[in-house]
């Protein structure tokens, strides 16, 4: 397997990937986040998510969420699609267009009838959104002899940062997941560590949810090992996590301490999978020989990480080349 699939993707995009996959969460960000003349349109009970990566010849880094509902009573289509960034991305409407255009190929391809794409970036960066939300603004000028010629479209952004936190709760209150997952996605950029250890719905999310999103804290927050523990302490996740390795090795790292050293951490990831597995799936005596028996760091990581989303635990024992 190539190295590049064995290293742990984005952790944002992986939680907000895992959060948009259940359709409850994808209708509430539509009904409340959504400006109220697209939301109030849509028929959320006919709402479906699109499975994109059967979309061919596109990039699948770029594809997020797509929802296929219809408008009213009109038997017509829309397709959104949920575009998050954790910084200003100057390509996004590049990217949008080309999603558009692959999108409306394989339906002239297939003889269909072509359907508006409606993009929405949600944000969640410590930087200002300085991005123009309508193509043509990303041209220095243009005559107006000329506009006709160029492409024109605008995106719906929803700007995590600029949205208050209680605002955020009472929009997704009747989705705690959502809920806690927006809040933790905007608080982690903004780094505000008292924000994060007050965001109380996290302790009545399922042993699940609570994992991927504490798993979310290890993997985004460059705190120190203290701190770490007290916000895993707060969040009610202390019994869910049997150790810090990770948070240590990374800091022991960067210190530049001795290979013997950093090597004798391999066992508390080790203990790490093992205890995340167990919860979720159930592990055989086995199945916990075989992660005994892997010492490859990356292969450890990516199958830890592959936690967030995996629906068997042969998706993520298979990251460990078993």
């Amino acid at each position: 397997m190539p190295k590049d699939d064995l290293t742990p993707k984005d952790p944002h995009d992986r939680l907000f990937k895992r959060v948009m996959s259940d359709e409850a969460n994808v209708r509430q960000f539509i009904k409340e986040f959504l400006p109220k003349d697209i939301s109030s349109q849509i028929d959320l009970k006919e709402m479906k998510l699109i499975p994109t990566e059967k979309v061919k010849g596109y990039n699948k880094y770029y594809m997020d969420i797509a929802v296929e509902c219809y408008i009213s009573d009109t038997k017509g289509q829309l397709y959104f699609v949920f575009e998050h960034k954790s910084y200003p991305d100057p390509g996004v409407l590049l990217q949008i267009l080309s999603y558009m255009t692959v999108t409306w190929d394989e339906q002239r391809k297939k003889n269909v009838p072509l359907t508006p794409v409606i993009p929405v970036v949600i944000y969640h960066g410590s930087s200002s959104w300085n991005i123009t939300t309508h193509f043509q603004g990303q041209f220095n000028s243009l005559n107006e002899s000329i506009k006709p010629y160029i492409p024109e479209f605008n995106y719906v952004l929803v700007d995590l940062t600029q949205i208050p936190n209680d605002e955020i709760e009472q929009k997704a209150k009747s989705t705690p997941f959502l809920m806690a997952s927006l809040l933790l996605m905007k608080l982690v950029a903004l780094h505000d560590i008292e924000g994060i250890t007050r965001i109380a719905v996290i302790i009545k999310l399922s042993e699940e949810e609570r994992i991927i999103l504490i798993l979310y804290l290890f993997y985004t927050l460059d705190v120190d090992q203290d701190t770490m523990q007290r916000i895993v302490k707060e969040l009610g996740g202390e019994e869910l996590m049997p150790s810090f390795a990770e948070k240590l090795i990374k800091q022991g790292e960067e210190r530049g301490e001795k290979r013997g050293e950093i090597k004798g951490t391999i066992k508390g990831k080790q203990d790490v999978l093992i205890k995340l597995l167990r919860r979720k799936f159930g592990l055989s005596s086995s199945d916990e020989k075989i992660i005994r028996s892997v010492t490859d760091e990356v292969k450890l990581d990516a199958a830890a990480e592959a936690i967030f989303d995996a629906k068997s635990k042969d998706e993520v024992l298979k990251l460990l080349g078993q």
